[in-house]
């Protein structure tokens, strides 16, 4: 595994010497805010940079670290102010330790003092603050975090330690500046929302990041009520988790008068720019990389353990630094410099596997049959190039 994640890294210092995209491009746009949603999935990763200033909030899943040290390059930043982790489930907190152990120099580690079911000396932020000789900052409601002269992160929850489910232990945090404001709040569910709401510690956002992905029991109309954000955030992928962005989610955003923005159907990240009370919404796409290469389409086999893969295009397609990802087993496995003829296919097979393949992955199982499971194959960047599962249904 190291071995694999140092060779993705030799691939990102190879294209170092492309122009890359600055934050701030003239003396007038120095004070917007900026927020970079990356798109990776079901998942939360999200950089905001103000005044020279650049914070990470969640750091996606572990498969997913190649996107968020893309992201970082692309965007110059070899800084963080602070990591912000909302809460310890591993589609927010999977790619720290990798961070932890990265040359991107880190100044604090922020993370709620409310948690459950996980030891402290366990908890994610603690073992990747130790892996910097560092101490994590515990947050609590009411605590802030200063940006530069004139922004700050306000704690706003959790308030109370939930028991039943980590999501509503969420760090729920307000960002406000004179450009504008934010509200994250993690993978928050009614039962967290109505603790705030209760305590009125919510009040009006010019940005909302919804709750736990945009699934149906997050973002209440009385939180909307509440907030009155202008236009709402959903980081998610409908082929890992088929409810979200729910249907009724979207419903209540739109009665209350939200434009809404969806991380899956961008190219590179979901990006937001708050300057002079104005926002603007698009899509990121690092244009400093190779094109991501497009046609290319797969299925998995049970019976026989095997993915094929099937090059749609006219020209041949390598597989030179993609990596394939089995989210049942949570297996990555790192790809030879193969490559597929045009309107061509090559079979992907396990050690299970009974018969030709092309390529031979070193474990035997790698697919599911009882359980659902998705095959994700992504190139050096992170960049998810095609996807598929095993049809079966999740339990």
């Amino acid at each position: 595994m190291k071995r694999f994640w140092g060779f993705i890294l030799t691939i990102l210092i190879t294209f170092s010497f492309f122009s890359l995209p600055s934050i701030s491009e003239t003396k007038e746009e120095q004070n917007a805010v900026y927020l970079y949603c990356l798109n990776i999935g079901k998942a939360d990763c999200m950089i905001l940079s103000y005044q020279d200033q650049h914070y990470l909030i969640d750091t996606g899943y572990a498969h997913t670290y190649p996107a968020l040290e893309t992201a970082l390059k692309m965007l110059n930043i070899d800084r963080l102010n602070g990591v912000f982790i909302t809460h310890c489930h591993k589609d927010h907190t999977g790619g720290l330790m990798q961070l932890a152990k990265s040359n991107i120099a880190i100044d604090a580690i922020y993370a709620s003092d409310i948690y459950y079911d996980v030891k402290e000396t366990k908890h994610p932020a603690v073992l990747a603050a130790r892996e910097r000789n560092m101490n994590v900052s515990f947050l609590k409601t009411g605590d802030v975090v200063p940006l530069g002269d004139d922004a700050v992160f306000t704690v706003l929850g959790p308030v109370q330690t939930n028991t039943e489910n980590e999501n509503n232990n969420s760090l729920v945090m307000r960002f406000s500046s004179p450009e504008g404001s934010i509200l994250f709040a993690g993978d928050m569910k009614t039962e967290e929302e109505y603790d705030l709401l209760s305590r009125n510690l919510l009040e009006k956002s010019d940005v909302l990041k919804c709750g736990h992905h945009g699934d149906d029991g997050a973002t209440s109309t009385a939180l909307l009520q509440a907030v009155r954000p202008r236009h709402a955030l959903i980081l998610t992928s409908t082929f890992e988790e088929k409810d979200t962005p729910a249907p009724a989610t979207l419903a209540r955003l739109k009665s209350a008068g939200c434009t809404v923005h969806i991380s899956q159907n961008m190219d590179d990240a979901l990006a937001v720019k708050l300057e002079d009370g104005q926002i603007s919404v698009y899509n990121a796409t690092w244009s400093a990389l190779p094109m991501r290469t497009t046609g290319l389409r797969c299925s998995l086999s049970r019976s026989n353990d095997t993915l094929t893969l099937t090059n749609t295009t006219d020209i041949t397609i390598t597989l030179s630094g993609c990596y394939l990802y089995s989210s049942r087993g949570e297996d990555v496995f790192s790809l030879p410099d193969f490559v597929i003829p045009a309107k061509e296919s090559i079979v992907i097979g396990s050690k299970s596997t009974d018969g030709y393949t092309d390529i031979t992955l070193d474990k035997k199982n790698v697919w599911h049959d009882k359980k659902r499971d998705m095959a994700m194959l992504y190139d050096a960047f992170g960049r998810l190039l095609c996807q598929t599962d095993n049809g079966l249904k999740e339990e």
